[in-house]
């Protein structure tokens, strides 16, 4: 199976260009004196559950590939509380939470993308609630790298939805028969990718292999280039 026909190659992000994660104690340790200061001054166990409810409509969402955006998210937390809903509150949250999620690329990333954006359209395709993956690509000085970044936050649906990848080959107007999907998850990328006639390669990491067959298999990431 060639990639002769290849024109274009999109990638999934966290897990599989970097590693993300969020600093859940500095983060909620901001929130809650940020929510004291806008005026929240009930129990900490209504403020809890709050949280939990808004959680799990995010999970519902998610488990059904619904994206529902941080914003709407926090809206329907002040709500709850009480609170007035501005959109300088919501961003103010939104900032907490970029502030304290961290991301770190790969080694070998950014020399990989180098070799391959002259000769195919780079893309990103990544589920995503807030847009931290996209500051961090351009505070990376990465973001230049790519065509397009499409978050899910920004289409209402995620991975492995087809019209998240549709979305992305018509922006970067190629068939999936000429692109490549690159990710670390089978279901969401490679069943997703598959799903909208690319090509797949994975990621493979500590995912337990099912019946879902990627058309490559790498171990890490910079191992893409000798594919092609």
């Amino acid at each position: 199976m060639g990639m002769d026909q290849i024109k274009a190659i999109t990638f999934d992000l966290d897990g599989t260009l970097a590693h993300g994660a969020l600093d859940s104690e500095k983060y909620e340790k901001s929130l809650i004196d940020y929510l004291k200061e806008i005026g929240y001054s009930g129990e900490r166990a209504k403020l809890n559950k709050a949280r939990q409810a808004m959680l799990e409509k995010m999970r519902k969402s998610q488990a059904r590939n619904i994206e529902l955006r941080f914003d709407l998210l926090y809206s329907n937390l002040l709500y709850e509380l009480g609170l007035e809903i501005t959109q300088e509150r919501l961003d103010h949250i939104e900032d907490l939470y970029n502030r304290f999620y961290r991301i770190e690329i790969f080694p070998g990333v950014k020399e990989m993308l180098e070799n391959l954006s002259g000769k195919y359209k780079l893309s990103i395709v990544a589920n995503a609630i807030t847009n931290v993956s996209k500051l961090a690509l351009q505070k990376l000085d990465l973001v230049k790298y790519f065509d397009y970044i499409v978050l899910s936050r920004d289409l209402g649906v995620r991975k492995p939805d087809l019209e998240i990848f549709v979305y992305a080959l018509r922006s970067m107007w190629v068939k999936g028969s000429e692109t490549v999907h690159v990710g670390d998850s089978l279901e969401d990328d490679v069943q997703g990718g598959k799903n909208a006639g690319m090509k797949t390669v994975w990621i493979k990491g500590n995912e337990e292999v099912t019946n879902i067959h990627p058309d490559y298999v790498i171990s890490k990431i910079t191992e893409l280039p000798s594919l092609f």
